[in-house]
């Protein structure tokens, strides 16, 4: 009896489920909080169906860095030192997560930042990667899209200069205009916490620009709109992925009408993969949908094995894995090679009441 005991507790321990704790750097409250919501409640949706497989039992460890670089480096100190975590999950900030590249290598820890897309990101670690693709791409998809696709030939840039998202944007955005035959008229700084903008507004109209682009994030970008909108400014706006969130579209008033945004995904989207997120989350946009493949890239990491140095492996081995944001492939650097989308702003109307929606234009390949 004993032996036949014995042999059952062997079995049930063969099939357990392997434990693992991942550590999760979010911004969850202050300035960039809904942001941080959003990229956790894809996160935690995309931990729970792997959970419910069985193979693993991960464990989130979260921790609130509040936006800041200081609590950023504390909350990767205690995971991957004290908590033991086998990879991080964020920041979602650039600036955040440029911060983490030194301590990154000492840790040797994987960390998958789901929206950090600045350049100098995962090339500046070997245990650094993103679900996101870089500045580059979408600096260029939505100046192609201004030049070809609207015929703007005159363009601002409005720059937050506490952002390196906003700067490395900024920076992509005028070369591909300008090499696409634009001209770049006008050229405007700001802090993000900055309530004020009708002098930049003021130089702007008088260049004559007929689009203006800004890389920002709340609470900054939509007081820009919002004010361009007061004072009757006809340019037009676009923007890249800092757009796609309600905290903008929902709180810059009628300017941001006709604007155009580079974004993850299309809630569009007919795949399987995509039908069932939206299933879950009915109004997820692009930050739910990149954290959940932040996630999604770490479990195709975990098939090469558990320890941080397997998943530093396997993150490197990823080639045309199916995500919610399309086909992911991770280079030599760590960066994510994949699609993108154009997105229109529209107005329209839920609950008797005016609401400002995403209108899926067309996907562009890397």
């Amino acid at each position: 009896m004993k032996k036949v005991i014995l042999s059952l507790l062997l079995a049930v321990s063969a099939f357990a489920a392997e434990e693992l704790k991942v550590g999760v750097i979010l911004p969850l409250s202050l300035n960039m909080a809904s942001f941080g919501k959003s990229s956790l409640a894809g996160a935690q949706l995309r931990v729970k169906e792997i959970n419910a497989a069985g193979k693993f039992k991960i464990t989130l460890i979260i921790i609130d860095n509040k936006g800041g670089i200081a609590e950023t480096k504390a909350a990767f100190k205690k995971l991957t030192s004290i908590d033991r975590v086998v990879a991080v999950i964020g920041p979602i900030t650039s600036t955040n997560t440029l911060a983490l590249q030194r301590v990154s290598k000492k840790a040797k820890t994987p960390i998958i930042s789901p929206t950090a897309t600045n350049d100098k990101v995962a090339p500046g670690s070997p245990y650094i990667f993103r679900s996101c693709f870089n500045d580059s791409f979408q600096g260029l998809i939505v100046a192609t899209y201004a030049i070809k696709n609207m015929k703007y030939t005159k363009a601002a840039i409005v720059t937050d200069m506490g952002s390196d998202y906003s700067k490395g944007l900024s920076e992509s955005f005028k070369k591909s205009f300008i090499a696409g035959g634009g001209k770049i008229v006008s050229e405007q700084k700001y802090q993000n916490t900055d309530t004020e903008f009708n002098a930049q507004l003021i130089k702007i109209k008088d260049s004559g620009a007929q689009v203006i682009f800004v890389p920002g994030v709340p609470p900054g970008l939509p007081l820009i709109i919002k004010q361009a909108g007061t004072m009757g400014l006809k340019a037009s706006f676009c923007g890249a992925d800092g757009w796609d969130s309600d905290a903008v579209l929902q709180n810059s008033g009628s300017k941001i009408v006709g604007s155009f945004i580079v974004g993850a995904f299309s809630a569009e989207d007919t795949r399987p993969i995509v039908k069932n997120f939206l299933k879950a989350l009915p109004n997820a946009g692009s930050f739910e949908a990149l954290g959940y493949d932040a996630i999604s890239m770490l479990a195709e990491a975990l098939k090469t094995g558990t320890k941080r140095s397997d998943i530093v492996l396997g993150l490197h081995a990823i080639k045309g894995l199916d995500a919610v944001t399309g086909s992911i492939t991770v280079d030599a650097k760590g960066d994510s090679i994949k699609s993108a989308v154009i997105l229109e702003i529209i107005k329209g109307e839920k609950k008797g009441k005016i609401v400002y929606e995403k209108k899926y234009i067309s996907t562009v390949k890397p």
